[in-house]
């Protein structure tokens, strides 16, 4: 197995089930001066990638991924993904569903920086009462 194809491997499984992964099993994927980028910020450093994900996940009931077969290069994957999510206090609680993707390097069978496109709007935004209508709003403008 290429060194590659071990990192995809471990980030599924990681990622397959996030809530229910301790925040400690980061260090065993991501390297201590990795880069994660998503719509909300940039991470820098493992510590700070944990402190992140504890944050997230902190409210949020249930969280996983559903994920694709991985386009995958010497030292670079990317794919795509589902992440199902439930937080009480968004869409009274039920189950989301949010479409993304994550491009990942690796270095050293360790993810050094990961970038995840994602629509905010459509994860938080589109659900809050007012802001939420605000949003809709504008996309279907936008559509038609």
């Amino acid at each position: 197995m290429s060194t590659v194809q071990s990192v995809v491997s471990r980030f599924i499984d990681y990622y397959s089930e996030l809530k229910s992964q301790p925040p400690s099993a980061l260090s065993g994927l991501y390297h201590p001066e990795a880069v994660l980028i998503d719509p909300f910020g940039e991470h820098q450093g493992a510590a700070a990638i944990q402190r992140y994900f504890t944050h997230l996940l902190t409210n949020v009931d249930r969280c996983r991924f559903i994920i694709d077969s991985p386009l995958c290069t010497d030292q670079r994957f990317a794919v795509t993904w589902t992440m199902c999510w439930s937080h009480p206090r968004i869409a009274g609680g039920e189950m989301l569903t949010l479409p993304g993707c994550s491009v990942v390097d690796v270095e050293d069978r360790l993810v050094v920086r990961q970038r995840d496109y994602y629509d905010a709007g459509e994860m938080i935004y589109e659900h809050l009462p007012i802001l939420g209508w605000a949003v809709r709003s504008v996309k279907r403008r936008v559509r038609s």
